[in-house]
């Protein structure tokens, strides 16, 4: 996520949002970031992916997030509420490739999870359901994937779809980006109750890619049976910098809430 802001304090939001350095379990775990290393995504391959344009008072900025029903987008809890700033207002939605006439609509209501918290995002849950006033209509949703628990320790390569920077300092992509990550084992990225954090997350990396501010929310996608689901939502990365650097991404497994997001899109 990457705020934007008019005056010369924009450093310390920054931080606040989007570069913030949290303690966990002995690692450095910093708020996502966007693309780095990624690669254009066709428009074939992009109409369920969304674009969300949040604002609070004269702070503004950008998350991703996918189309899981036709009037519902699946992204961060964080990409919401704020820790500094609250809830946020998600002033605008655009569904689909920038590309190819992508739709956009308002905000119906937001549910985030309600064990998310702001202040600890580290702590998981960091989910939302962004309903819309109008059902999206030329673009397909993608289908949430049901996947067992060991499926993603196996460590399958998912692909990370999300706008945002693509360098350290650089502004949000106007292209939506890609890059496949390799799903690692959770001891390489967590420590402490390791069992339970990969109930319900996962981590993925590449030694060409990683994400950065802007790609908070956006799916990671698996191919099932040929069709592409979402296994996961980006959540943070384990890094010790704010800068855009290969680095493990830590996601949210949606197999772990598939309940919760069924009935936040309903």
């Amino acid at each position: 996520m990457k705020p934007t802001r008019p005056a010369a304090s924009s450093r310390s939001l920054w931080l606040a949002l989007a570069g913030v350095t949290l303690a966990w379990s002995g690692l450095h775990v910093a708020s996502t970031r966007a693309m780095y290393g990624g690669s254009d995504v066709a428009p074939a391959d992009a109409g369920s992916l969304a674009l969300l344009r949040w604002r609070k008072g004269s702070w503004s900025g950008t998350c991703s997030g996918t189309l899981i029903a036709p009037d519902a987008v699946l992204t961060a809890g964080h990409c919401v509420r704020s820790a500094t700033l609250g809830d946020l207002t998600i002033r605008s939605v655009q569904v689909g490739h920038p590309s190819a006439r992508p739709e956009r609509a308002n905000v119906l209501r937001v549910e985030v999870h309600p064990e998310f918290d702001a202040q600890h995002p580290e702590l998981g849950r960091d989910l939302a359901v962004v309903r819309l006033v109008r059902p999206v209509t030329r673009a397909q949703p993608m289908p949430l994937a049901a996947l067992n628990d060991d499926v993603m320790l196996a460590g399958p390569p998912v692909r990370i779809l999300g706008f945002g920077v693509t360098r350290s300092g650089g502004r949000g992509s106007a292209r939506l980006q890609g890059a496949t990550l390799e799903s690692l084992s959770p001891f390489h990225c967590f420590s402490g109750n390791v069992q339970g954090m990969a109930q319900t997350r996962f981590c993925a990396a590449s030694p060409d890619a990683g994400v950065c501010p802007g790609d908070s929310g956006a799916p990671a996608v698996l191919s099932v049976e040929g069709t592409p689901h979402v296994v996961g939502v980006v959540s943070m990365a384990v890094d010790n910098s704010s800068r855009c650097v290969e680095s493990a991404a830590v996601i949210t497994r949606v197999s772990a809430f598939r309940e919760w997001i069924g009935t936040a899109s309903r």
